[in-house]
């Protein structure tokens, strides 16, 4: 009986908290197969997590068109332990998406983010009419790049600058080229 209290006391806490505990890897955002796409996480000074995946979308059932994808994911770290908490803004700043033909050499270039146009995005789906490279108020996002109509023999995603307001509200920039832990920008999805 006092377990079932006391679970309940927790619940409750992390109810009212605002907190929802998940296995809270790059998978847990639930956008797409984690053996499917490159992932890594940045952590900032203030115990918030950005985990990031980039991966390709490939029209089904005729691979006639093609996006990539950065999906993003906020979390807070309660005692080494990552948990879902919303984010006041996600971006994604600068990404490249390249269809390849057989010999491995792009026959298209696509840059996509907000830095090249806030209108070359889709929100969480590939056919969404939410078109932006920013939300708000959200813990996960998927952004897919303004599609490659043709035939394509394979892909490569690039993400190179993202950034995110947090929970308290602290801006967080990711770059290319700058320091950040543990992991770092670019990375790249090859397909």
């Amino acid at each position: 009986m006092l377990r079932r209290v006391l679970l309940c006391l927790c619940l409750l806490t992390m109810s009212v908290a605002g907190l929802t505990v998940t296995d809270a890897t790059p998978a847990s955002a639930g956008l797409s197969p984690v053996q499917t796409r490159t992932c890594a996480n940045f952590d900032s000074s203030n115990n918030r997590r950005l985990s990031i995946c980039a991966r390709a979308w490939v029209a089904d059932p005729a691979p006639t068109q093609w996006r990539g994808v950065v999906e993003m994911h906020t979390y807070v770290l309660v005692n080494g332990h990552p948990m879902d908490r919303t984010a006041q803004s996600i971006t994604v700043n600068q990404a490249t998406f390249w269809a390849k033909n057989a010999d491995g050499y792009p026959i298209a270039t696509i840059d996509f983010g907000n830095d090249f146009s806030s209108r070359s995005c889709r929100v969480n789906g590939a056919s969404s009419s939410q078109i932006a490279c920013s939300v708000p108020n959200t813990s996960r996002v998927a952004f897919y790049s303004t599609a490659f109509n043709g035939v394509a023999q394979g892909s490569e995603t690039g993400v190179y600058k993202v950034s995110w307001r947090d929970d308290v509200g602290q801006p967080h920039i990711v770059e290319s080229g700058s320091p950040s832990s543990p992991d770092h920008l670019p990375i790249y999805f090859k397909w």
